[in-house]
């Protein structure tokens, strides 16, 4: 085992540039503050080779160790003669499981942290030099940042080994060029299309593993947490919204994170949000009683919005599904605002869904190609495409939902711009304003990828989210018959919820109810 070596120099240069050459200034003041924006991006460096050292750390400490005990036990039993398991520990205590604790509690109290912190370190420092070397070598160069690193270590750790070298590719491939929080949906969104067990299996399975927990917090505060399906979380989450929409209005005070807190808190104890009355009036007869002149119907608020949701299905798939002759499409379906969900919870809700929008895309890309006219307002169907593609504020780094954005025109309408789909784009308002009052400037690239430019001339690609998929990852018929059993987990004695679903990195014995003395 080689010997930890020395963190190696930065080029400082080498580092600068990947991240955009700055045009030169004649202020000293100007030139200042690019010799200070490069002084970040190599401390970033450093930091990125402080980790990757780390990790290599700890690694080798981790096979000494497991070398040591491994020793150790074929010798006790070379010389008692016993080569079964070591009677005061059973079978839970191998010679690995040792190292690992044993290793995990030295790095605890060297590191006062805790000692899941110290698993934790433990098995990514492992994976890290076992099946994902090329972040590692990425992390050790400064490439990525060590978040990026961990990101795809979390979403690697329980792809079969077969499947992760091509995860590790596109996901290297994004993190040199995404912000953390795009990043994470992009990851999420690789790991859901190339997974191989069939996503309605894995569904299954992690529905059954669903809980609510209630986690202290200061200032009589607390934070109610719910671990759900993707789809209901969504639908609560916008019907939230919509209601507390309805409550703003004149001599209302309180924020929108005040009254969405309100509206969730109010449905939950006592059924329905006091304080007002909605509108339901809009189809059928209360619409014909609406232009006759008669009052609209009110109900409660809270009974009268039901939750929304625009998933986006493929029509091949659902056509597959329906038993047509057809091959189903290699695309996944798209909860927005969440991501890839499976085809069956796509084809029940589109089953049940009063209303369809066609949207002509790209066989191969997914991208928009003619959703119609062209005139300021942006017409709904166009809006409605916009929002498939963008998903997210288009702004390098920013992940609020496009429906809660801004549909911006990237040259402006008074200036020549169209009301197109190469035109438009979601911001957030802090973004758009962002983009009208400083000196951020942006263009299109095509694809619906975006080209921003800092006001020191640093440059930042955003794409869509869909950008570069690979094509999902479909079992055979075979490996589907084959569901896993869905697994449940106990409610503690006190009637408190489970723990938290945890990844699990390579196998992990539980601890014996006795210990090994």
């Amino acid at each position: 085992m080689d010997a930890p070596t020395a963190t190696p120099n930065l080029d400082r240069h080498a580092v600068v540039d990947r991240f955009g050459v700055a045009v030169p200034v004649a202020d000293p003041d100007g030139e200042r503050e690019q010799q200070l924006l490069d002084d970040l991006i190599e401390l970033q460096a450093r930091e990125a080779l402080i980790e990757a050292r780390r990790a290599r750390t700890i690694e080798q400490l981790r096979a000494l160790t497991e070398r040591r005990i491994v020793a150790t036990a074929a010798a006790r039993s070379a010389a008692s003669g016993d080569n079964s398991a070591d009677a005061r520990g059973g079978a839970t205590w191998t010679p690995r499981f040792t190292a690992r604790r044993e290793l995990a509690t030295e790095l605890a109290t060297l590191l006062r942290e805790s000692e899941r912190t110290a698993e934790t370190r433990i098995a990514h420092a492992e994976l890290l030099g076992a099946h994902l070397s090329e972040t590692a070598d990425a992390l050790e160069r400064a490439v990525i940042t060590p978040r990026h690193a961990q990101l795809i270590i979390d979403r690697a750790c329980d792809l079969p080994a077969e499947t992760r070298a091509e995860f590790e590719r596109l996901a290297l491939s994004a993190a040199e060029r995404m912000g953390v929080g795009p990043f994470a949906r992009r990851l999420r969104r690789l790991r859901e299309l190339m997974h191989p067990e069939p996503i309605e299996q894995r569904a299954e399975t992690a529905s059954a593993e669903r809980w609510v927990a209630v986690e202290p917090a200061a200032d009589a505060m607390a934070y109610l947490t719910a671990y759900l399906p993707a789809i209901d979380a969504v639908a609560i989450h916008n019907r939230v919204n919509a209601i507390a929409r309805n409550l703003a209005g004149d001599g209302e005070t309180r924020t929108a994170a005040q009254r969405r807190t309100d509206v969730f808190t109010a449905l939950l104890v006592a059924g329905e949000v006091p304080g007002g009355a909605c509108e339901t009036a809009g189809r059928g007869s209360d619409e014909t009683a609406h232009r006759a002149g008669a009052a609209p119907a009110h109900t409660p608020l809270g009974h009268g919005i039901r939750p929304r949701v625009s998933i986006t299905v493929p029509a091949l798939t659902l056509l597959a599904r329906a038993g047509a002759d057809v091959a189903a499409d290699a695309r996944a379906a798209h909860l927005e605002g969440y991501g890839p969900i499976d085809d069956e919870t796509a084809a029940r809700w589109a089953a049940r869904a009063p209303s369809f929008r066609r949207i002509l895309t790209d066989p191969h890309t997914g991208a928009v190609l003619s959703v119609g006219r062209e005139r300021y307002t942006v017409p709904a169907d166009l809006a409605a495409a916009l929002r498939v593609r963008d998903d997210t504020c288009r702004f390098p780094g920013c992940v609020r939902a496009a429906n809660s954005c801004e549909l911006d025109h990237t040259v402006d309408w008074a200036h020549g711009g169209a009301t197109s789909a190469d035109n438009l784009a979601h911001l957030c308002r802090s973004h758009h304003q962002l983009k009208h009052r400083t000196s951020w400037g942006v263009r299109h690239l095509g694809a619906g990828r975006l080209e921003w430019t800092s006001p020191r001339r640093r440059v930042h690609v955003s794409e869509p989210p869909g950008f570069g998929d690979p094509p999902r990852v479909r079992s055979t018929a075979a490996a589907a018959a084959e569901a896993r059993p869905v697994r449940s987990r106990e409610r503690r004695d006190d009637g408190s919820p489970p723990p938290r679903p945890r990844r699990r990195f390579g196998p992990r014995a539980p601890l014996p109810d006795e210990p090994p003395f």
